[in-house]
């Protein structure tokens, strides 16, 4: 019995300074960034050996939340390698990694309890239609529709591991994704600031391959930094979709609470240098709800989170505008503020986002076109790996393949009929995690702020996918199926606890 004990301390022991190294590493990577060291390409591979021995060293609820940091850095990864193929991938094999190793320690591929039986039902009847577009005379071609699997499929896999990891909403957990998302957000809006005051030399100067990227677009005063992401403002969205998982656990320490403030109002400037309208916007918007969501709730300290958020942001936006004719002698600034503000125009706004009747009439044409549709891999991002066959499809050629920037616009192209299986799944469950959250709220249950922060993000990464094609794929991806399997775990333990 002592030698049991004493191995399962030893275990212990090794996983903790397993994690504790890759928590210095990371930061180390974020010191090397600020230094403009070119090592930072052998250094990164040293993360990912030690990120390697995590996956099979912890319980895979365990390194979940580590994931989180990794795809923050995974981008700066592919730049430092030149895009080498397999530096392009690393995040998804990690995935299938513990995808695999889930199910293996588990002994399941479904968790029965955690989401309704319809749910698991429209996921079957999407794998169906999925097998038929194989055979699609339209499509691409059996090899192209096959490649798109990594976004059609494989992420209901991941899902399905979230689904069957019991200890996912286990509260130290929890407290750990808290905590490492406050030190990876803050290290990330602290870097993109300083990389925007550097210009776009200090990070061409720490790897050539950044000016490849960079190219004529965001050269001297129309410079984005890059954080440690392979676009330019690309942070942005990574901070977007990130930002939230710092509620997860409401903070009972004031330190804590102090930090947080401190994290939310960098990550808001670090988005408004990053120039990308739409994942601002939709910051202020989170935070603003997820806040009153949770003082409602009882939680008075977000009372000062929602006044402190809005002076922050109003009084920026304010103070620049005013001082106008001052940020007209640093053109970088004042291209910022001109972005930020061309938000309001409603001719802009129109350009680039359709309203619903022509987004239906189009879906509506497109189905009458090609009910089977045209195949997956048709649009958004899979759309590249088949760039060649689409311009020389006599029929149905590239202005076929237009997606509109819309998520169901682009289902209809690329799943035909079929797509309905896939949109009520990315639909129903959003619904469902809310009505879960609004009987959490009316209970006044203790897992009310984890369910609140996971059903608004969801849902505002849905809603934003009006006017943009990111869900199936990274980072929206991950998010958004992480969002969802951690709120239902959330009601399925509780549910379990009240039972016991």
């Amino acid at each position: 019995m002592e030698t049991i004990i004493n191995s399962n301390t030893a275990s212990h022991k090794f996983k903790s300074k397993l994690t504790k190294v890759f928590v210095c590493m990371l930061i180390i990577h974020f010191v090397l960034n600020f230094l403009g060291l070119g090592v930072l390409q052998y250094f990164y591979v040293l993360e990912l050996a030690v990120f390697f021995l995590m996956i099979f060293a912890l319980d895979p609820s365990e390194v979940i939340p580590y994931f989180f940091p990794l795809l923050m850095i995974e981008g700066q990864g592919r730049v430092l390698w030149s895009y080498n193929p397999a530096f392009r991938v690393v995040f998804d094999f990690f995935l299938l990694l513990i995808t695999f190793r889930t199910f293996y320690i588990k002994k399941r591929i479904i968790d029965v309890k955690a989401i309704p039986n319809y749910i698991y039902l429209l996921i079957f009847f999407h794998f169906v239609w999925y097998g038929i577009q194989l055979f699609n005379p339209n499509s691409v071609g059996f090899f192209g529709v096959l490649a798109a699997t990594k976004v059609y499929i494989i992420p209901f896999f991941f899902f399905l591991s979230f689904l069957a990891n019991d200890g996912l909403s286990k509260p130290e957990n929890l407290i750990k994704t808290r905590n490492i998302m406050i030190l990876t957000l803050g290290l990330e809006s602290a870097l993109a600031i300083f990389q925007f005051t550097q210009g776009d030399q200090f990070i061409t100067g720490m790897h050539p391959y950044y000016a490849t990227i960079i190219g004529d677009a965001f050269t001297g005063d129309l410079y984005r930094s890059f954080g440690t992401t392979h676009l330019a403002g690309g942070y942005a969205i990574y901070i977007l979709l990130f930002l939230p998982l710092i509620f997860l656990v409401p903070a009972k320490k004031k330190s804590i609470f102090a930090i947080q403030l401190i994290v939310v109002a960098l990550c808001l400037y670090a988005m408004f240098l990053a120039q990308v309208r739409s994942a601002f916007i939709k910051a202020i918007i989170i935070m603003t709800i997820i806040s009153i969501g949770l003082f409602l709730r009882g939680e008075k300290k977000f009372k000062k989170l929602v006044q402190l958020t809005i002076f922050v942001v109003i009084g920026f936006i304010s103070v620049n505008s005013l001082n106008f004719n001052i940020a007209n002698s640093d053109a970088k600034y004042k291209s910022a503020i001109i972005r930020l503000f061309s938000i309001f125009d409603q001719r802009t706004l129109t350009k680039s986002r359709h309203g619903p009747s022509v987004a239906i009439t189009y879906i509506l044409e497109k189905l009458d076109d090609a009910p089977l549709g045209l195949g997956p891999g048709r649009t958004g991002a899979a759309s590249g790996m088949n760039k060649a066959k689409i311009q020389n499809d006599p029929i149905f050629g590239v202005s076929k393949s237009w997606a509109l920037d819309n998520l169901f616009v682009s289902l209809s192209i690329d799943l035909g009929i079929g797509m309905i299986f896939y949109m009520l799944v990315i639909i129903l469950l959003p619904l469902k995690l809310l009505n879960h959250c609004v009987r959490a709220f009316l209970r006044n249950s203790p897992i009310f702020p984890a369910l609140w922060v996971t059903s608004v993000s969801s849902t505002i990464i849905l809603l934003g996918n009006w006017g943009a094609i990111g869900l199936p794929y990274n980072p929206e991806s991950f998010c958004f199926w992480f969002f969802i399997a951690l709120g239902f775990k959330n009601v399925e333990e509780s549910n379990f606890e009240s039972i016991h």
